[in-house]
């Protein structure tokens, strides 16, 4: 065999080797889903799009002054966070009711949560209160096998999280 095609075998090995190294993950080593909605509140209190992430139980006090706030606390404080943190998506300001987010789908790639969420809003013709909201959909995520999250949707922009922020 050449040279040539010494290579060329060895880029393939490479190629296949590389490519069993991805991991995707759908769900924890137990079986269990990634991640799971656990309630969702027209008034978060949050002004701006983004994440905020829960690690410790003692962390849920950081709620309480949140602005405005209406996020029911029981399923929250029924969490094994030993098992699963808090992860709240917060979609910002909005200028009336009929904004919501439901968790579609979640995986794991190449050490980043993956979270697809569907946007709801209200349709141009609908009656809607006339009151500024903060909507949000709070998330159980498992705390294992990611370094960063990535949220995406239709109609928000993709926000992110990386874990360094909690070491």
């Amino acid at each position: 065999m050449n040279v040539k095609g010494l290579i060329l075998i060895s880029a393939i090995a490479t190629g296949i080797v590389s490519a069993g190294c991805v991991s995707n993950y759908t769900e924890t080593a137990e079986g269990a889903p990634l991640s799971r909605q656990i309630t969702a509140s027209d008034q978060c209190g949050v002004g701006s799009a983004g994440l905020t992430y829960l690690s410790k139980r003692e962390e849920l006090a950081r709620l309480q002054a949140w602005p405005m706030q209406n996020l029911s606390m029981k399923p929250l404080n029924a969490l094994d966070f030993n098992r699963e943190h808090v992860l709240i998506v917060g979609l910002g300001q909005k200028p009336t009711g009929g904004y919501g987010l439901t968790l579609a789908n979640s995986q794991i790639e190449s050490d980043t949560l993956k979270l697809t969420m569907i946007l709801r809003r209200p349709a141009p013709d609908a009656m809607v209160t006339q009151v500024l909201t903060t909507p949000c959909a709070v998330l159980a995520i498992t705390p294992e096998r990611w370094k960063s999250i990535e949220v995406k949707g239709n109609g928000f922009n993709t926000l992110e999280l990386d874990r360094s922020f909690n070491r």
